[in-house]
């Protein structure tokens, strides 16, 4: 295996002996931010040993290292924390150098696999053996109210510019289908600035989706892997979901390429019945018209995950700018679509800004003006967004009985998660009469 060390402030004259010894080769050192990007342009290796150092552990020369496909790996001294800088780099491959100057590769997974069978007796470098990726099980399978199978799915949740809601439909929808016994993961793919950690309450100094993205550029990407960088969130009736956090500062877009995704999502797609993406909100392929064809596209992230989706959720404002917004954009959308099934949502729906009969006026002006007659339409319950955000919840957990929550129970249903009734109940109302007295 090819590694480059950038290791200031450790013996790297130890750490390339013992690295020797262990079978690999060492093709380069840099003591410095600007000489690791030189050494990169020149010679790109497999995996580059980043120092817990503030020279070198900076996201321009993890960035740097993705872009090239080059796998990134932070060695930190023995009983060291990591520094608040290594935090925020987001990575998950961390190698923990002994007191006696070795270092074990088991932290760069199935990378170790390449080392020589016998070097776990070999001096300097303890290399653990990880085994190959075990072949992917068969996806599991979603019950619907017929008991017929179905097959798992990724709904992407996209919406225009201006803030109409896509996160916290993204969280509720989420949470629902989690509620409905379904093996939920709920991905943040927005590559301008991902919310749905701190709206979660979630650390996300260490992106579960950028981490993802780099598994799946090295082709280490498994189902144990998502386990180890996807974090926890709770839902309502006791269920909960997995969360792929997204990158918080949106210079990190580069991480999120194209190919990276679709791999990431096809994968979470055999991990989880039900995949749910929040993604950006521009599809706008303008750069695509640059000299340089193979640098990477900002938006490319939310292409790629409106084009791997089954369904598209398209959240609208229900109100005239957010509805010409909608209005505007959703051609672009059906245009950036693979045979997508698209559902739209008109969410904030209120008389104060639409009048008399507010969801009759949104229907009719979608339906005049898109041709568009099946929308789910999400009254404005504010009190029910400040309580979600306030308790770093998702709404169906926050506010059960709100009409918010009301509304992505509806959006769930639409899209064929329908809950079974149970079995011999009869009509509320019904059961509510009193039985009749015979006379």
């Amino acid at each position: 295996m090819l590694i480059a060390l950038a290791v200031p402030g450790m013996d790297a004259d130890a750490l390339e002996l013992s690295l020797l010894r262990a079978g690999h080769r060492v093709v380069w050192r840099a003591v410095d931010h600007d000489e690791v990007l030189t050494q990169l342009a020149q010679r790109a290796p497999e995996v580059v040993l980043i120092a817990d150092h503030p020279a070198v552990a900076l996201t321009t020369v993890v960035g740097s290292c993705d872009l090239l496909g080059v796998r990134s790996c932070l060695v930190v001294a023995a009983d060291a924390p990591l520094s608040a800088g290594a935090q925020r780099l987001g990575l998950h491959d961390v190698i923990r150098q002994a007191a006696d100057g070795s270092i074990t590769l088991a932290a760069l997974g199935a990378a170790a696999a390449d080392a020589p069978a016998d070097s776990t007796s070999r001096e300097g470098v303890s290399a653990v053996s990880v085994p190959h990726p075990p072949a992917p099980t068969a996806s599991p399978a979603i019950a619907t109210v017929t008991g017929m199978p179905r097959a798992p799915r990724v709904i992407t949740v996209w919406g225009p510019a201006g803030a109409p809601g896509r996160t916290i439909v993204s969280i509720g929808l989420a949470a629902e289908l989690a509620a409905r016994g379904l093996s939920v993961c709920l991905v943040d793919a927005d590559t301008y600035g991902g919310t749905v950690a701190p709206a979660l309450g979630l650390l996300d100094e260490s992106p579960g989706f950028a981490a993802a993205c780099r598994l799946a550029g090295s082709d280490t990407l498994t189902a144990l892997e998502l386990d180890r960088v996807a974090q926890t969130a709770p839902g309502p009736t006791g269920a909960s979901f997995d969360v792929l956090t997204g990158i918080g500062r949106p210079h990190r877009w580069p991480e999120l390429s194209a190919s990276r995704v679709t791999a990431v999502l096809e994968q979470c797609r055999q991990w989880r019945s039900v995949v749910v993406v929040d993604a950006g909100f521009s599809l706008e392929t303008d750069e695509e018209i640059s000299s340089d064809l193979l640098a990477p596209r900002r938006n490319a992230a939310t292409i790629a995950a409106l084009r791997a989706a089954d369904d598209v959720v398209a959240v609208g404002a229900a109100d005239p700018l957010g509805l010409a917004r909608l209005l505007r954009t959703h051609a672009d959308l059906l245009e950036t679509l693979d045979g997508a099934r698209v559902r739209i949502v008109a969410n904030r729906v209120r008389a104060s800004v639409l009048g008399i009969d507010p969801h009759g006026q949104v229907r009719q002006t979608l339906d005049r003006f898109a041709g568009i007659r099946d929308a789910v339409l999400i009254d404005d319950d504010p009190d029910a967004a400040d309580a979600a955000l306030l308790t770093a919840r998702p709404v169906p957990l926050a506010a059960p009985r709100s009409s918010l929550s009301r509304g992505i129970a509806e959006l769930a249903d639409a899209l064929g998660f329908a809950r079974e009734p149970a079995a011999g109940a009869g009509s509320r109302w019904a059961r509510r009469l009193p039985a009749r007295v015979a006379g």
